[in-house]
């Protein structure tokens, strides 16, 4: 299988460039599978796993939402933050869920109202899918 070069930035630059086989990104409207020789195109993704797989190994990353550039012979992606799987923190994305659950029960309740419901939701979404991620890939 020919391999194909995958270069992630974020604002701090170029974070990672990895040849492989083939990419799967978390596109708005499902999973996206890229090999080498795909169509050229332009996608938005969701924050969710980005998964890299070579013949003898599978790397795993959460990222925030992107924007990935797929020519033929490469992809580049633009994003906020690249995680790889063996850094995400599972106590910090526990905590982090739980304040968000409780900021949103607190606003359900009418206990407050200088919450910013989206913030919240947002906040909670990244939690849940750093822990699937994980849970995923068994290192949770």
């Amino acid at each position: 299988m020919k391999q194909f070069v995958v270069k992630v930035y974020t604002p701090k630059g170029l974070v990672l460039e990895k040849s492989t086989d083939y990419l799967r990104l978390p596109g708005k409207s499902g999973d996206i599978g890229v090999s080498y020789d795909h169509t050229p195109s332009l996608v938005q993704c969701i924050e969710g796993e980005m998964v890299l797989k070579t013949s003898n190994h599978t790397h795993g990353f959460f990222l925030t939402e992107a924007m990935a550039y797929i020519a033929k012979e490469d992809v580049v992606l633009i994003v906020n933050n690249l995680e790889p799987i063996e850094t995400i923190d599972k106590k910090r994305a526990e905590s982090s869920k739980e304040r968000a659950l409780k900021r949103l029960e607190d606003v359900r309740l009418n206990q407050t109202n200088d919450i910013d419901v989206e913030r919240a939701k947002k906040s909670l979404n990244r939690a849940e899918l750093r822990l699937e991620v994980l849970l995923k890939h068994q290192l949770g």
